[in-house]
């Protein structure tokens, strides 16, 4: 039986004959999956915990959540959220990280490149190069955050940055990474440092694909 795939669709850059942007592959931590933030996801993820609360019988958690689920992936769509990856699947690991990593693109402008905003969180943020290479540029943030109902949290964002090949520095990729952490747990706690490392190590991964 033959198959017929969908023609892909164009997007604006293609349209006006620019170049399509490379897709990126990263090898992803156990348990950890990648998704596209679009309806079928956010229809497929909300099924997900309908499912899980009503196996406990919290029907009332899943319409919560549903709420904050919905806020999430409007933020997304507001963003321009490429991907993002989570701990979604089903594992047997133990180490499992309580944070996500999210990709959206960064556009340099007024027709300049990347440099101007490196040098800018270089000097803004004490940014660096990820493991000493200079085509990843990392840095990292701290705010306390409390959700309805819940304990405050200490929230740690990793903002990773890369070029994205063939747009001569005016493009860049933009990983996300955010992670909590409960207030008694330290910036020193052995635990929070290997988490930190290890979604450096997820990062350090990337591998573009040609469009």
């Amino acid at each position: 039986m033959s198959e017929t795939a969908s023609a892909p669709q164009s997007s604006l850059r293609e349209l006006l004959g620019g170049t399509k942007e490379p897709e990126f592959e990263l090898k992803l931590l156990p348990g950890w999956e990648r998704h596209s933030p679009g309806e079928a996801d956010r229809a497929a993820m909300d099924a997900a915990l309908k499912k899980r609360f009503m196996s406990i019988n919290r029907p009332e958690l899943h319409a919560s959540m549903r709420t904050q689920l919905d806020q999430a992936y409007a933020l997304m769509k507001q963003q321009q959220v490429k991907a993002y990856f989570a701990a979604t699947a089903e594992t047997d690991s133990l180490a499992i990280i309580p944070g996500a990593i999210v990709a959206t693109m960064f556009h340099a402008g007024s027709g300049g490149t990347l440099d101007t905003h490196v040098a800018a969180i270089i000097r803004d943020h004490g940014a660096k190069p990820l493991f000493g290479d200079k085509r990843f540029i990392r840095y990292e943030r701290e705010s306390t955050k409390t959700a309805q109902g819940d304990e405050p949290v200490v929230v740690t964002t990793i903002v990773y940055m890369t070029p994205v090949p063939g747009s001569k520095r005016r493009r860049g990729l933009q990983l996300t990474a955010t992670i909590a952490r409960p207030l008694d747990m330290t910036a020193t706690d052995e635990k929070f440092l290997a988490w930190k490392l290890a979604l450096d190590v997820c990062v350090s991964t990337l591998r573009w694909v040609p469009a």
